[in-house]
Order: C-alpha cells, then sequence, then structure tokens
C-alpha cells in the first residue's frame, strides 16, 4: 500500500443517526459538520484509527489549521478551511485511519505517535510576503499545538487532544523564541562604565555599531535562504537483527522520511548507531522556520518491537545554521 497520505486522501462526513457514510469534498465537509475523517486504509478488518479532538474555543473561525501527523509508519497532511465552519463550533474532531499492518510496521500498543495543528489567521499574506520583508518585520510565532501519544488500543480508536487549555507546548516554542531569537539591545548609556570604552569617541562607537549591524543583515540573509537542518540519531546496538527501519521527521508541517537497509547501513559504517540529516526549507506554508520551532522524528519498524515498533522524540531548534541533533531509541 502507499505510505504517503498525500497520495490518496479520503475526506469523509460521518452523520450521526445515518446509517451510511457520505463521501464529500473538504469544502461539503466544513459546510454541514465538524468531524473530518482522513483515510489511508483499504482494509476495514485491518484498520487502526486516532481520534484528534482539536480544542476551537480560542481560534477564530477565518484562515486555516494544518494537521500533519506520524502515525504506524504513515505521514498525514491536511489543511481544513476555517471560514467553511460555523461561528459557534467549538470542537472539530479528526480521525486518522490506516492499516495495522504496512511493510514497514504491524500496529502494537504501546506505539508511539504525534499529531500536530498549525493555526494561520492569514495564509495569503505569509505566501505572498518575501523574506526581505519578514526580516524587517516583526515575526511572532504562529499558534499550533501537538500530542505525542501511545497507541492505547489496535481494535479500537486512540484518541488525543489539541489546543488543549493546560497545553504548554506553544508557551514552551514562544518562551524560546523570545528569549533566544532577538538581537540584544546595546544601551549608549552605559557603555562609558567599561574602562576599555569609556574612551572611545562617539563617533567610533557608532560606526562599529553600523559595521556590526550590516554583517548581522547580511548573515541573517543566507540563513533565510539556506534550508534548516535536523539530525536524527538512531542506536540500534539493541536491534542488531534488525532489516528495516523507516526514519521520519516533522519540522513546521514539513514532514521528510528514509527508510532505511539497516544491515547494510551497519556494514557501511562499521557500527550499530544510524544518523539521518533532513534539510527543510526555511520558507515554508506556515511562515520562516524560527529558533524554538518544535520539531518530532518517528522511528518505526517491526524488529523494534518490543517493547515499541514507532518510537517517537521531540525537541525545540536552536540553530538555524547547523544540525539540530536529536537521539531517538
Amino acid at each position: 500500500m502507499p505510505v504517503s497520505l498525500e497520495k490518496s486522501i479520503i475526506v469523509a462526513l460521518f452523520i450521526v443517526g445515518c446509517c451510511s457514510t457520505t463521501l464529500l469534498t473538504i469544502d461539503q465537509v466544513m459546510a454541514q459538520g465538524s468531524e473530518i475523517h482522513i483515510k489511508n486504509n483499504d482494509d476495514e478488518k485491518n484498520k487502526l484509527e486516532v481520534i484528534s479532538n482539536i480544542n476551537l474555543q480560542n481560534i477564530s473561525k477565518t484562515g486555516l489549521l494544518k494537521v500533519v501527523g506520524v502515525i504506524n509508519g504513515e505521514d498525514f497532511v491536511k489543511t481544513i478551511p476555517l471560514d467553511k465552519l460555523k461561528e459557534s463550533t467549538k470542537k472539530l474532531k479528526v480521525t486518522f485511519s490506516m492499516n495495522k499492518d504496512n511493510e514497514i510496521n504491524s500496529a502494537h500498543k504501546p506505539d508511539e505517535f504525534f499529531v500536530c495543528a498549525y493555526y494561520v489567521e492569514n495564509p495569503s499574506n505569509i505566501k505572498s510576503v518575501s523574506f526581505d520583508k519578514q526580516k524587517k518585520d516583526e515575526v511572532t510565532v504562529k499558534y499550533f499545538d501537538c500530542n505525542e501519544g501511545d497507541i492505547k488500543s489496535t481494535t479500537s480508536p486512540t484518541k488525543s487532544s489539541l489546543f488543549k487549555a493546560k497545553s504548554q507546548v506553544y508557551n514552551k516554542t514562544a518562551s524560546y523564541y523570545n528569549m533566544y531569537s532577538k538581537p540584544k539591545v546595546v544601551s549608549f548609556t552605559t557603555l562609558g562604565n567599561n574602562d576599555n570604552t569609556s574612551s572611545i569617541p562617539t563617533d567610533k562607537i557608532t560606526h562599529n555599531v553600523k559595521q556590526e549591524d550590516k554583517t548581522k543583515n547580511a548573515k541573517d540573509g543566507d540563513n533565510f535562504n539556506k534550508p534548516v537542518k535536523v539530525k536524527i540519531i538512531v542506536p540500534m546496538e539493541g536491534k542488531k537483527n534488525a532489516k528495516q527501519i523507516k526514519i521520519m521527521t516533522m519540522l513546521k508541517g514539513q514532514v521528510k522520511s528514509e527508510i532505511v537497509d539497516v544491515q547494510k547501513e551497519f556494514d557501511k559504517i562499521g557500527g550499530y548507531t544510524i544518523e539521518r540529516t533532513f534539510a527543510f526549507d526555511r520558507n515554508t506554508d506556515l511562515g520562516p522556520i524560527q529558533i524554538g520551532d518544535r520539531f518530532h522524528t518517528c522511528v518505526i519498524g517491526k524488529e523494534l518491537y518490543p517493547p515499541e515498533g514507532s518510537e517517537c522524540e521531540k525537541r525545540l531548534i536552536k540553530n538555524l545554521d547547523k544540525p539540530n541533533p536529536l537521539a531517538a531509541r
């Protein structure tokens, strides 16, 4: 079966009280209800489901939600227009459906997965704004939430929640961004307190600061044109007999993955720690990748079970100009 959901997505609306499932377009779905089914399975008897309940109480019914998930070795990416919802809608129920068994994994509990939702109030502005404009304007962290969880059952749906009032996911990213991404302000009134600078003429100080600004702006411009990299480290010492694994990484709505022939990799590297570096476009349909953005990775493989056929980890982006490492497993 195809692993990528982008090749085939069926969106369905389940109407309470009706005995059948109606297949609709995304516009029809959003106009008629607040339940969406993203289906990527071809065998109802071999079905695995994860239900994500998205709280919309603090989200305006304008713009869109981009929902991204990695479950059982498959990636799900769906854009949901919010202006099709009724203003009174408080919750959106998104069901991810897939086969329990695929070429990568046979689902068990407690296999791990993650689902994220990104809110974009003015998507047309993001697409039309250039990097030069983004650099000049104050860039803010777009509202989002993520939930990493365990498969609770392979016979009934596993439930997860997004945008709950107690979630601290967005706050952690926003705090890190505010602390480390903005340039520090130099107070000229305190420069004279340092014996090394007290005798430097003001015009010399001004010239040096302007030169530093030019250098910084040039560096920032280079960063905006370079991809942001994440380095995934997979220790396999305890799974030397594994044949195949899939490494999947998501950063700001972009999903990258690679299937690795484990035994060939062991022979190539002469060891048991597999590493892969993924490069993500800095400019995304959700805005530029920034310091503090959260990325997730999952390592999936049948021979990794037990304890888990899918193990996921997450971390914040701390560097834009060198790889951000994350060990998974």
